[in-house]
């Protein structure tokens, strides 16, 4: 599959558009039945006749509180509604989750239902392990039907063959969260973030503090953390002018200039200025923003989805959420990824799977509100839960600027190459020239399996 497929133009996130969408079905399920008001159980008859057969859908995520708490409160919606389907729901670890999915879907033991990161996807697409959306599940005549409900662009990432293969769980796009107060206190003025990442330099050796020569807060970080090392590389990739692929997906592009750059300024941030590195990140898998809530660090990366765990932490009186530094702020870039529900080929329940993915993404409000995930719905920056929404000015700027790198079958293999090269640099001193040289010959043997 071409990485061009991947690409969907900025203004088709920003527009007031998007999301609804479903997959094949093979067997019937009645519809939503609504719970007596008393609470009581339907009779027997009742059950029987209108409810249907019991069934029991299995249902995966990665580990995130907020994202995990709505999946359990609408999940016990869901069976008020529907007495004779159960949701077992599940949460694996986000350092095991892409592993332990990809092997159970590739065995036929997988889940039901799922949800997973938009670089992961083109492999479950190849492989054929995925249904596509049956659009009169949500409501829709059709595939069109179902797109044009959404905006322009949002299934791109999930469409092979002119089919929809999943619909939208989240999109997220970069900005940059700034503890305000700790600014203040390093004599920096909070009104005025940093615009480039130089500026990022220099106001994080203001911010930074030192004891016996160990670092006791820093100014800002990245995620260490085995599935975040790919965002905090494609942001300042794609600023570079970076890329991991060729144009035509087929050959390495990762050992260039540019990336060397990219590399080189993280490495000098851990080395040559002493301003951080992974041996003072708390590395909280099921907190990943954590860091930051703590007050450890000043500035940090973040994705919409980071403000539901700052919102519940003491730091968010202090936060401001601003725009993304740049190498060129005169050619401003951000990255965006998504994660989107699916459903197994192998599962024996496609209707109600798909039924039960109709539900979830009925309730973009709540998602946004409660979760921090943008649902492009058309419209939805005009819903009262997006108006309310903390710096929709700022994550609409950083959507506007947005591009979501590249996307191959072998990403699996591609972002293991990619943590063991940044890892070698940022924990074992590695030169970035020297990384990136063997990353490319790694990547260039994956594309080639």
């Amino acid at each position: 599959m071409s990485k061009t497929l991947y690409r969907f133009a900025a203004l088709a996130l920003v527009a007031p558009v998007l999301l609804s969408g479903c997959s094949s079905t093979t067997n019937s399920v009645a519809p939503s039945v609504t719970a007596p008001a008393s609470g009581g159980a339907s009779s027997p008859a009742t059950s029987q006749a209108t409810l249907g057969p019991k069934i029991t859908l299995t249902y995966w995520t990665h580990t995130f509180g907020p994202m995990n708490d709505e999946n359990k409160k609408l999940i016990t919606q869901f069976e008020q509604q529907n007495p004779n389907i159960t949701v077992d729901y599940s949460v694996i670890p986000n350092d095991q989750f892409f592993t332990k999915m990809l092997t159970a879907i590739s065995t036929g033991t997988g889940p039901d239902v799922f949800n997973m990161s938009s670089t992961y996807i083109p492999s479950y697409l190849t492989s054929n392990v995925v249904s596509a959306v049956d659009p009169s599940a949500f409501g829709y005549s059709s595939q069109a039907d179902l797109q044009n409900g959404w905006a322009s662009g949002a299934f791109n990432l999930v469409t092979q063959g002119g089919q929809v293969y999943g619909i939208p769980d989240e999109y997220d796009v970069s900005a940059l969260a700034i503890n305000k107060a700790q600014f203040v206190a390093a004599g920096l003025d909070p009104s005025k973030p940093p615009q480039t990442w130089a500026d990022v330099m220099l106001d994080s050796q203001k911010l930074v503090t030192y004891k016996n020569g160990q670092i006791t807060h820093r100014g800002f970080d990245f995620y260490y953390l085995p599935n975040f090392y790919w965002l905090d590389f494609a942001n300042l990739s794609l600023q570079y002018g970076g890329h991991l692929l060729s144009a035509d997906g087929t050959k390495s592009a990762i050992n260039s200039p540019e990336n060397t750059l990219a590399l080189q300024w993280w490495s000098d941030w851990v080395y040559k200025y002493k301003l951080g590195g992974p041996q003072y990140s708390l590395k909280d898998a099921t907190n990943p923003v954590s860091d930051f809530t703590s007050g450890s660090v000043s500035m940090f990366m973040i994705y919409p989805w980071a403000v539901s765990a700052i919102q519940q932490s003491p730091v968010w009186k202090d936060t401001e959420i601003v725009p993304m530094p740049q190498v060129n702020p005169a050619n401003p870039v951000t990255h965006v990824y998504g994660y989107f529900w699916m459903v197994n080929k192998a599962s024996t329940q496609q209707a109600a799977a798909w039924k039960f993915i109709n539900f979830l993404s009925s309730q973009p409000d709540q998602w946004l509100t409660n979760a921090g995930y943008i649902q492009p719905k058309k419209g939805w920056t005009t819903s009262a839960a997006a108006k309310t929404f903390p710096f929709l000015d700022v994550w609409l700027q950083s959507e506007a600027e947005a591009q979501p790198g590249e996307s191959s079958t072998k990403m699996p293999q591609i972002r293991s190459v990619l943590q063991n090269t940044i890892e070698t640099i940022v924990s074992n001193g590695t030169a970035p020239a020297q990384a990136l040289s063997q990353a490319d010959g790694q990547i260039n043997t994956a594309l080639q399996q």
